[in-house]
């Protein structure tokens, strides 16, 4: 029979869940299975899917920002109910502002965007 990634990634996911004491050896054994089935080529995907149900199960919400700042800026704990997982990096081509990343929508309230933008328009 042929799972899918998602199939794989739930399996996986409840397994860890299930007996959160033996991470290391319920990885190894389902490395050692992926491989038998000869499933590599869909670790990407078996990824992709494993990250979507842990922010499900967790009720996790990611956001990403970047910034030209230093200093990590303040953010809520919680949007919509869901715990947020901030991942926070300084980018210095930004000039100011930020880029935030919040599931599938971006935001783009940097310097250089509004440059890029404005570069747009003139053309």
């Amino acid at each position: 029979m042929r799972y899918s990634p998602k199939q794989l990634a739930t399996a996986l996911y409840e397994l860890l869940a299930e007996k959160p004491e033996a991470h290391k050896q319920t990885l190894v054994h389902f490395a050692t299975y992926i491989q038998k089935i000869g499933a590599a080529r869909m670790l990407s995907d078996i990824e992709r899917h494993f990250e979507n149900i842990r922010l499900q199960k967790e009720n996790v919400i990611k956001v990403k920002i970047s910034t030209a700042e230093k200093n990590q800026p303040i953010f809520p704990e919680k949007i919509s109910g869901k715990k947020v997982e901030l991942a926070w990096h300084t980018d210095q081509s930004l000039i100011a502002g930020a880029i935030i990343q919040i599931g599938d929508m971006r935001i783009d309230n940097s310097i250089k965007g509004r440059l890029e933008n404005l570069k747009q328009v003139i053309s």
